[in-house]
């Protein structure tokens, strides 16, 4: 009887911590699931960091919409461009004439006659989105608006900004005549697009650009006017520098935005964030949605040296045969922007080559992909030595080894790389 009531409890109590195991794999797998980034209140967004161009987070990026004042983006680079090819200066001073004057929305307070520094003119129209502002930079740099404009189409056709279309420099609604109609159109984009174009301008201006876009404040100069950074999370996060508001009743509220995640805490490398949201609700909305995007992604990503310059990347083994290994590197390091716990795959894609060339080509990609077979990254490898400096059989280890590979299917585009001997 003693016995029968002993395992009748061993029995219960077993059934007990399995069942507490259970209730909290589930409650884990549950809080993992909520505190996964989700943004529910832009129409479109994306998020990526500018070292390793991983697109960490999207939704519906490549929807057309309107852009409002993140054109003043686009505005301030072809700005930068003239200044940089010595067609402008930034203490150039630049008149206003009354077709600069605007008061819709936000500006500078600036009346005809007025003169004002090129360098104050960008400041006022980033800092507070002073549409006047940018009417004056695009009529000095460009002689006339509808030439800016041209500009700026221009620019985005080099930048692959494939969806996006210009129509003024500061993103206001704007009236033109089409087929005997006037219509009231807007500057349009994508999240996608204004990715391209925040990653270009931080790439090659970086210090010209946060030397405006840090500031908590504009403080006037042509006019004694002192107003707030439009940027929600200046003063909310330390490491943010940028990088741009807009909002019009078709755009709703609008966000370009940027921060500096240090080296140190996790991460092998001082990396940048940028991210954008378009058509946002509220101020309030686009403000809670962009916070939780940086603060998330900054305490879940790393970003890690997957390979150092030159090191050996593969050693591909062809069947078994060692005779047909091959070492191959990159000649720049490989990182990516990760989570600590998360898998990243790795594989070759070779290229067509033709080996008896005298070249130094590479010989195909070290392709990175997450868990869902998303390309996160492609570097391009070498063999050891140049192409050109390889023995024959040499040669000849590098053209099997990728048949091969495509053989098997081991990332492949459908065709026989590195084929072509003569």
């Amino acid at each position: 009887m003693n016995q029968n009531r002993i395992m009748f409890f061993r029995k219960v109590v077993i059934a007990s911590v399995m069942s507490l195991v259970l209730s909290c794999q589930f409650a884990m797998a549950s809080y993992a699931e909520a505190t996964r980034y989700n943004d529910s209140f832009s129409r479109s967004a994306i998020i990526s960091d500018i070292d390793t161009g991983r697109i960490i987070y999207e939704k519906n990026a490549d929807n057309v919409q309107s852009m409002a004042s993140i054109s003043k983006v686009m505005t301030l680079l072809i700005a930068f461009d003239a200044i940089d090819s010595k067609k402008a200066s930034e203490d150039d001073i630049v008149t206003i004439v009354q077709s600069d004057v605007n008061r819709y929305g936000t500006h500078m307070e600036l009346v005809a006659g007025d003169k004002v520094t090129l360098r104050e003119l960008m400041e006022g129209m980033m800092l507070i989105s002073a549409n006047d502002a940018a009417l004056a930079i695009a009529r000095h740099i460009g002689g006339s608006y509808e030439n800016f404009a041209k500009l700026m189409n221009k620019k985005a056709v080099e930048l692959g900004m494939t969806n996006t279309k210009f129509y003024n420099p500061n993103g206001l609604p704007e009236k033109i005549n089409y087929d005997g109609r006037v219509m009231s159109v807007e500057n349009e984009t994508t999240a996608r697009d204004v990715l391209k174009l925040s990653f270009w301008i931080y790439k090659k201006y970086p210090n010209k650009l946060i030397k405006i876009t840090n500031k908590s404040h504009f403080t006037g100069v042509a006019k004694k006017i002192n107003k707030e950074n439009t940027n929600p999370l200046i003063p909310l996060i330390s490491s943010v520098d940028g990088l741009k508001t807009g909002f019009t009743d078709s755009a709703g509220y609008c966000l370009a935005y940027s921060m500096i995640t240090d080296k140190g805490n996790g991460n092998d490398y001082k990396n940048r964030l940028v991210g954008v949201s378009l058509g946002a609700p509220s101020k309030d909305a686009r403000k809670s949605t962009t916070f939780n995007a940086l603060t998330y992604i900054a305490k879940h990503y790393k970003t890690k040296l997957l390979y150092s310059k030159s090191s050996k990347i593969s050693n591909t083994n062809l069947g078994g045969l060692s005779i047909f290994n091959i070492d191959v590197s990159s000649r720049n390091e490989i990182k990516v922007m990760k989570k600590d716990t998360e898998k990243i795959k790795q594989s070759i894609r070779y290229n067509t080559v033709k080996l008896m060339d005298n070249n130094d080509s590479p010989i195909g990609k070290m392709v990175l992909k997450d868990k869902y077979d998303n390309v996160i990254s492609e570097s391009n490898i070498y063999t050891e030595k140049p192409l050109e400096k390889l023995p024959y059989f040499d040669k000849l280890k590098v053209s099997f080894s990728a048949i091969y590979s495509t053989l098997l299917g081991i990332d492949s585009n459908g065709e026989y790389p590195v084929f072509k001997l003569f």
